[in-house]
């Protein structure tokens, strides 16, 4: 049997090779963030647990302006367009980051008093936020290149190393520090592990492209991606802005509440951002031979599979908060399915995204992530002060399902620009899978009581699923074909 799933497994082609390891590898780098969490949350006050977490939402909100995301959607593009000079490619984007940092820092040190503030930090957690964020764009860049090139296994084996460093050193460290040092050495601790790998894939950038500057690589990377800071800046506000101005409103340990309940609520995104990443290449080349039936069942089928792990997911909430949580943690659990529902939304955004992106139409996809940031802070400054920290749940849901609506209408905009019209994704059966969703998810809290039901309808569930297999076959079936 072992030889026969073995020889199954080296007939497979490499795309859904490679897309079954990028979700592996999506899956040690966020599970082991993600089981880091629940020792922090035991070894740090929900005080110094709120400041940590908004220590870490600075550092997703200013990777927008120190990388420049080049190693996002223009990347993928860019390893088309250069094809024979990817390596000096790789090494020249890096090059924008290192100068974007540098910058940033200049213009906080000018005005630390007045940014220590804003951020709530102290001023040399400030200073360590320009320390990682120096280093960082070595190692995505080079990341996404084995995405696009399908070399899971390099990537693999990183993703292990890192993952394991990033978990037992500041664990480690804060287990051994004494109370009052605890928030400083995890800060410290996860800066050192973070600059030593990335410093160390930016030298080897260097290295095998062997260029700093090359100005076609540059006016082609910033004119593609300056446009879409607001889009990449709204993303990081959705999902990071909300836990600082709890922390600003309503104190540093409500911000640690619901900081611990969002990321345990967006482990969901685990499994769907590696299903993203491995479906853009399978989208890009169904988009070019317009091969639009397979790009609607393709994303019907893991829309489904999305919302069946957001379902699920809310199903155990109650259980999974008291197995990594203190008491203090307990009041969020009814915050988890509400954050859930934003993963499915995420999701369906970027199936979106993904046709915007194709066709370069970059001001589209600005427009639509821009609106639902701006939305997102002007209700969490109203209705948190109102209705505290949970407010900003339900905020961030309706946000996304806006952002979504919004990426929905523009997409159908460029598919009337580019293909005669086309309708890439079917649109009602869309409709009809999100309102279900969203449905069973908030009647599931009404069962929250009553474990029994729950675990009921999850073991009938599962019984579905197992008969029902061949969508999940069928799912396998359409990757495979694709080219």
């Amino acid at each position: 049997m072992v030889q026969k799933i073995a020889n199954k497994y080296k007939s497979l082609p490499i795309q859904l090779k490679a897309t079954v390891w990028f979700i592996v590898c999506q899956a040690v780098q966020s599970g082991c963030k993600f089981f880091t969490m629940p020792f922090l949350v035991r070894l740090l006050t929900p005080d110094q647990y709120g400041i940590y977490s908004v220590f870490l939402s600075w550092i997703s909100i200013f990777t927008i302006f120190t990388t420049l995301n080049l190693h996002a959607g223009v990347y993928n593009n860019a390893m088309l367009k250069y094809k024979d000079n990817r390596d000096e490619y790789t090494a020249a984007s890096q090059s924008i980051s290192i100068i974007a940092t540098f910058i940033c820092a200049v213009v906080y040190l000018s005005f630390s008093d007045f940014w220590d503030t804003l951020f709530g930090l102290e001023p040399q957690y400030s200073i360590l936020i320009f320390v990682q964020l120096l280093f960082t764009e070595g190692y995505l860049l080079w990341s996404s290149r084995q995405r696009y090139e399908y070399k899971y296994i390099a990537l693999f084996v990183s993703t292990l190393a890192f993952s394991v460093f990033y978990m037992v050193i500041p664990i480690t460290a804060v287990y051994i520090a004494p109370n009052e040092a605890r928030l400083s050495i995890a800060i410290f601790a996860g800066v050192a592990v973070q600059s030593t790998f990335g410093g160390i894939f930016l030298i080897y950038n260097y290295i095998k492209g062997k260029c700093f500057y090359q100005k076609e690589y540059w006016k082609y990377a910033l004119g593609f991606n300056i446009p879409l800071i607001p889009h990449y800046l709204s993303g990081i506000v959705l999902g990071q802005a909300d836990r600082v101005m709890i922390k600003n409103i309503t104190g540093a340990a409500k911000a640690g509440i619901y900081s611990f309940t969002y990321n345990i609520s967006m482990v969901i995104n685990i499994v769907t951002g590696s299903i993203n990443n491995a479906l853009v290449p399978y989208e890009y080349s169904k988009l070019k031979g317009r091969d639009f039936k397979a790009l609607k069942s393709i994303a019907n089928i893991t829309l489904i599979l999305v919302g069946g792990m957001v379902l699920a997911f809310s199903a155990i909430a109650p259980e999974f908060i008291k197995i990594f949580a203190t008491e203090e943690y307990y009041e969020a659990v009814y915050l988890v399915p509400v954050i859930a529902l934003s993963s499915y939304f995420t999701f369906l955004y970027n199936l979106c995204g993904n046709v915007e992106f194709f066709f370069e139409e970059n001001k589209f996809i600005t427009v639509a992530s821009s609106i639902g940031a701006v939305m997102n802070i002007i209700l969490n400054w109203c209705l948190i002060p109102v209705f505290g920290y949970f407010a900003a749940g339900y905020t961030t849901l309706f946000c996304y399902i806006m952002f979504a609506l919004a990426h929905y209408g523009f997409m159908r905009l460029v598919c009337r620009k580019y293909l005669n019209g086309a309708k890439v994704y079917d649109g009602k059966v869309i409709l009809a899978l999100s309102v279900l969703f969203v449905v069973l998810s908030f009647g599931m809290m009404l069962l929250y009581d009553y474990w029994f039901i729950r675990y009921i309808l999850i073991a009938v569930t599962m019984i579905i699923l197992f008969y029902k297999r061949q969508m999940l076959f069928q799912l396998l079936k359409t990757v495979k074909e694709g080219k």
